[in-house]
């Protein structure tokens, strides 16, 4: 094994397991107008996974109405779990795994 090369190996975090240890970190994309997920956010997370990413991160994810702090910022309710699961299934479909910041 060459210095480095762990990167591109397979890692677990507790049962997820990831396809390599390249983690995308929480960094706000202001892609949810109204606090829902829009088709750009949709379109830049599956491109990371596309592109070979283990893991993205949706970033800003309010749980309040009230707590969102930027104007295009996701906000956590039912009425857009439908919206999320789609995200999900396109990320995965993709090869990668997908986590949210709360």
């Amino acid at each position: 094994m060459t210095a480095g090369s762990s990167l591109f190996s397979p890692a677990s975090l507790g049962p997820l397991r990831l396809r390599n240890r390249s983690i995308r970190s929480a960094a706000f994309e202001g892609m949810s107008p109204d606090g829902k997920p829009s088709q750009s956010l949709f379109d830049f997370h599956r491109q990371l996974a596309e592109g070979g990413v283990g893991m993205t991160t949706v970033a800003y994810a309010s749980v309040m109405e009230n707590g969102r702090s930027f104007a295009h910022q996701l906000w956590m309710r039912p009425e857009i779990v439908a919206d999320l699961r789609r995200l999900t299934d396109e990320v995965h479909a993709a090869g990668a795994a997908v986590s949210i910041q709360l």
